[in-house]
């Protein structure tokens, strides 16, 4: 097995680690988080009504 190829697999499987690891952990993830989800429209608007996306 050559250099090139071990250095690959190595890079590889650090990043489908890294990437599983990230993931059980929650980080990146969409939030579930009741308050943090909402977003709430603008009161200030007089044209048209406000929508909350």
């Amino acid at each position: 097995m050559n250099l090139f190829r071990l250095v690959m697999i190595i890079a590889t499987a650090g990043t489908l680690s890294g990437a599983w690891w990230l993931s059980v952990n929650g980080v990146g993830g969409e939030s579930s988080d009741l308050d943090r989800s909402l977003r709430t429209g603008s009161g200030g608007n007089t044209f048209s009504n406000s929508s909350v996306k």
